[in-house]
């Protein structure tokens, strides 16, 4: 069991590390416009990644929900706009960023992040008869 103490701590910081190898530490971000969420991070090295998972939950406790699959492109900076938050009138939101491998390494995640998130009930309104004729 004393051995397990010292292994389990060396793990999470390999996994820190290898996390922020890949996404640019400090760069995760999420901001409110008052319409929509928009996440943004940059990488440094992909190599071997996949793809990206972006995963929101409402508040700061319960279960993160797969939101979007974002395409790894190569060291970057990605954006992605949550569309779908105008929903709420007032909430908080957690995001991460799930970093998927190509060759089934386990997958690392990065985050999370609060944003708090406001819309009027004139613009959500407005955003859900924009959607009915999309």
């Amino acid at each position: 069991m004393r051995l397990f103490a010292y292994i389990a701590p060396a793990v999470l910081l390999f996994v820190a590390v290898a996390a922020a190898g890949i996404i640019r530490t400090d760069s995760f971000q999420a901001s409110s416009d008052g319409s929509n969420i928009v996440l943004r991070w940059i990488t440094d090295d992909e190599t071997n990644v996949a793809h990206f998972d972006v995963e929101r939950r409402t508040g700061t406790d319960g279960d993160f929900v797969a939101i979007a699959t974002v395409d790894a492109k190569g060291p970057s900076l990605y954006e992605y706009t949550d569309y779908s938050a105008f929903h709420k009138v007032t909430t908080i939101y957690q995001y991460r960023v799930k970093v998927v491998f190509a060759d089934k390494t386990p997958s690392l995640y990065v985050g999370p992040v609060t944003v708090a998130h406001s819309v009027s009930g004139v613009r959500r309104t407005w955003g859900s008869i924009k959607a009915m004729f999309r």
